[in-house]
């Protein structure tokens, strides 16, 4: 079943329901449903559709979000960008992608002929909210194509997607996926969240990545979509008791700067169902805060761009796992394998798998799995060999199913011969009440040969000195984990979807160095 599909059973059931409201204009199902006939019929008219790379460049915004549904109703394949990369970085990631259909918002109207310049493939450039100079005017390009639907077909094996890795370890990869795969992803989130009504989704986190598959979740569940294109805590808050917002996607760090808010109590979150928290793990000392302000409503899900939803761990368990102290060690976990993954287990170096509480590489089989990397026979050998995903992620399972991901393979850092995982040292980190954010990483070090230093944002107003910091650790992990330094800076360097990019923290440090570090 095709995306497109589920959403217009939604416009068939609930025609008058608001669709999308906020930026970008208010939209019913059926005027959703109708523009997106008529984008679809005017990419095909210019010969474009089953194959066809498509891009958006746009803050969250509705007329960017109905032309997705449109490109993907004429069977063209969505390549996802990141609004606040350099232009050369999307550049490249469109020239490798081989993109030919790009929707834009004026906002990044400069980047337009630099596209044009250096890009073979492209075909159409189209500004979704005004007249401009550098490309076609939506309203203009679709103002004689028909609103009705278009004779397109679709098969689960042709190529729905292709979206960028999170890029936290080098250069993004192009993961090329089939509509089977998008649809067993909207799956894993209906199976996995419970509403008695449609949701309302307060579509914060960028639509280009995770928040785009959120908002289209909604979608086909029938729920409303309010975008926000420039959010800020403020306006967050208000929002969820002015909209009755009640399903939201967060990566913990911005659930961490909504609990520092000081006005954080003085809303109502009755509606709120589901914080659904992805990107990183939050840390355990934080969950019972959101559950204390916002109520029971966190939920974790764990997964990657290969691979779509692989766990969920619902609010539910969360105030299982708060309540009863046997359980509190769960507050760690991303949940257990969702019913879309056909296996998920953890192997040891030779993908033998591994019993309980045993640690090594998560590695997933199953209809949610990539087709390849584009361009990269290698890479896609490596990560699919043996017959299992590879995740690159280091993880246990408990006696009870439920899953832990320690820290990224190639995170480790390797000091006098042991092995360090820097989440489990984040954690502590994100224990103390000054630290907002933190990542840890190791640096070269001509005793140890890599050394533990940890980079800390302070919560605003707050001070805290690296020694105390330090004694934190210490009490917490002993001397061998403990950081041999803490640089404080203010914000980390994230990917669109929140992810550190811990090869941006390394590079200072590493810069001239005789090895490659990963």
């Amino acid at each position: 079943m095709h995306v497109v599909e589920m959403f217009d059973r939604s416009a068939r059931h609930f025609p008058e329901r608001l669709a999308l409201s906020g930026s970008g204009g208010e939209f019913t199902y059926r005027e959703a449903q109708v523009l997106s006939y008529r984008i679809a019929n005017a990419i095909l008219h210019e010969g474009m559709g089953r194959d066809t790379r498509f891009a958006f460049l746009s803050p969250n915004d509705g007329l960017a979000m109905v032309s997705m549904l449109g490109s993907m109703r004429a069977n063209a394949v969505w390549c996802n960008l990141n609004l606040r990369d350099t232009p050369d970085r999307i550049v490249d990631l469109l020239r490798r992608g081989g993109v030919g259909l790009v929707f834009y918002n004026s906002m990044v109207s400069e980047v337009v002929p630099l596209m044009r310049e250096k890009l073979e493939n492209l075909r159409s450039m189209i500004c979704l909210d005004s007249r401009d100079e550098n490309g076609v005017y939506l309203q203009d390009w679709i103002e004689s194509a028909p609103g009705i639907k278009p004779d397109v077909s679709y098969h689960d094996d042709d190529f729905g997607t292709q979206i960028c890795t999170g890029g936290t370890t080098g250069d993004p990869k192009l993961a090329l996926s089939t509509h089977r795969w998008f649809s067993w992803f909207m799956l894993s989130l209906a199976t996995s969240m419970h509403f008695s009504q449609p949701p309302a989704y307060l579509s914060v986190a960028p639509i280009t990545h995770g928040g785009g598959a959120a908002a289209l979740y909604t979608l086909t569940q029938g729920g409303t979509v309010v975008m926000m294109a420039q959010p800020d805590p403020d306006s967050i808050l208000k929002a969820i008791e002015e909209k009755g917002i009640s399903l939201m996607f967060l990566p913990p760090t911005l659930t961490y700067v909504l609990l520092k808010h000081p006005r954080v109590r003085d809303y109502d979150y009755s509606t709120l169902k589901y914080i659904l928290s992805s990107a990183a793990p939050i840390a355990p000392e934080k969950i019972s805060e959101v559950i204390k302000i916002f109520g029971p409503v966190l939920g974790q899900t764990y997964g990657q761009a290969e691979t779509g939803p692989l766990t969920f761990m619902s609010p539910q368990e969360y105030q299982e796992a708060l309540q009863d102290h046997s359980k509190q060690h769960r507050l760690a976990s991303c949940g257990r394998q969702c019913i879309t993954v056909e296996s998920l287990e953890i192997v040891d170096e030779d993908d033998n798998p591994l019993p309980a509480n045993e640690r090594g590489e998560i590695v997933m089989r199953g209809p949610g799995e990539m087709h390849a990397y584009v361009g990269d026979k290698d890479a896609t050998a490596d990560i699919k060999r043996n017959g299992w995903h590879h995740t690159g992620d280091i993880g246990y399972r408990d006696d009870d199913g439920y899953i832990y991901v320690v820290d990224r393979k190639r995170d480790m850092i390797v000091s006098g011969g042991f092995n360090i995982f820097p989440f489990e040292i984040e954690q502590v980190l994100f224990g103390h009440p000054a630290v907002q954010d933190c990542a840890v990483i190791g640096v070269p070090d001509d005793k140890w040969g890599e050394a533990v230093k940890a980079v800390v944002v302070l919560s605003p107003g707050v001070s805290a000195t690296e020694e105390e910091l330090l004694a934190h650790c210490r009490e917490k992990l002993g001397g061998m984990k403990t950081p041999k330094s803490i640089d404080f800076l203010d914000e980390l360097p994230r990917s669109a979807a929140g992810k550190t990019l811990k090869r941006a923290l390394r590079e200072k440090y590493w810069r001239g160095q005789g090895r490659q570090v990963h």
